[in-house]
């Protein structure tokens, strides 16, 4: 005895097949996710503590300024007036650079976070992919850039330095 089979199976069994593909590609993707979230948890923790241990220290005198980050501090008069604005000024964009990194950092977290929960759409879970990837790499590059106008706030009187990171 022969059977016959609908057209509506053969389309279930085709739907189910691509399903089985997407769900595969949708877990590979949220592998990925899962290793890029430990990288911006990291870039997180580093620019947190960065924050906190600024260069150059803190005011350790029992003046007005104690507790302050000695960098933000420095006189501006006199004959080296210029080197401390210039220091200064190079602080000011290291916690500004730090402050970006972890705001980004952070965002790829959440991002990867919300990725996490069970989403069926293999749209949805790449474009969660491509947005944390961006806001990633930001941060990294917001980190190199905080690294190295602390380093020239700290050696600020460097010139060889000074050449180095005018490139950059």
């Amino acid at each position: 005895m022969v059977s016959m089979r609908s057209s509506s199976s053969l389309e279930i069994k085709k739907e189910s097949g691509s399903n089985i593909e997407s769900e595969k590609i949708i877990s590979v993707m949220k592998k990925t996710m899962k290793s890029h979230m430990i990288v911006a948890a990291l870039i997180a923790t580093v620019t947190f503590a960065a924050g906190f241990t600024l260069p150059g220290g803190y005011v350790q005198s029992g003046s007005n300024n104690q507790g302050m980050a000695v960098l933000s501090t420095l006189p501006t008069n006199g004959t080296d007036g210029y080197l401390a604005a210039v220091t200064r000024e190079n602080f000011e964009s290291f916690v500004r650079e730090d402050s970006i990194a972890m705001l980004l950092s952070m965002s790829a977290i959440v991002i990867y976070f919300i990725a996490s929960f069970p989403i069926k759409d293999m749209r949805t879970v790449g474009t969660f992919l491509l947005l944390g990837n961006i806001l990633t790499l930001l941060a990294m590059l917001a980190m190199v850039i905080a690294f190295l106008d602390g380093l020239l706030a700290v050696v600020s009187t460097s010139s060889f330095l000074d050449r180095i990171t005018i490139v950059t």
